[in-house]
């Protein structure tokens, strides 16, 4: 009876036709690098931006999500069923995520309209300050006499 070996068991031919180089992962590497910095300076990007912002630091966050998932979870050589099992999911995570985000931006009046402004952005209300007296506490005075 002849033993299996790893290399005809595995394949070792195809083994390396499936897997990128260093050097693409140097290049995914580096890209990442790329869109994380520009997504932190979004933050002193102008505030009039913040819609546009906002979208794009999603479509910034899904592209690294796929790039680190392609390449660095090896999905970009599995079978393609197990791809679209995985993009299926991300898919359906995504479009939860938006459905949440977007419930938040539609319902953010809490009913409680301040100076014109509504939702959770305005400061507190300040305390109410209490009544003013109406008559000034009477004098007790000490009589002469005797405890």
């Amino acid at each position: 009876m002849a033993a299996v070996t790893a290399s005809e068991s595995h394949g070792a031919g195809d083994h390396a036709d499936h897997h990128p180089s260093d050097l693409t992962y140097w290049k995914v590497f580096f890209a990442l690098v790329a869109l994380t910095a520009l997504e932190v300076s979004t933050y002193w990007w102008p505030e009039e931006w913040h819609k546009v912002t906002a979208v794009l630091l999603i479509v910034m966050m899904l592209i690294k999500f796929g790039a680190v998932a392609m390449y660095f979870m090896h999905l970009k050589s599995d079978a393609l069923i197990l791809r679209r099992v995985f993009f299926f999911g991300m898919v359906l995570a995504v479009a939860v995520y938006i459905a949440a985000l977007g419930a938040m931006v539609f319902f953010h009046d809490s009913g409680n309209a301040v100076q014109g402004r509504t939702g959770f952005d305005y400061p507190p209300r300040e305390k109410p300050l209490p009544p003013p007296a109406t008559d000034p506490p009477p004098i007790i005075r000490e009589t002469t006499g005797g405890h």
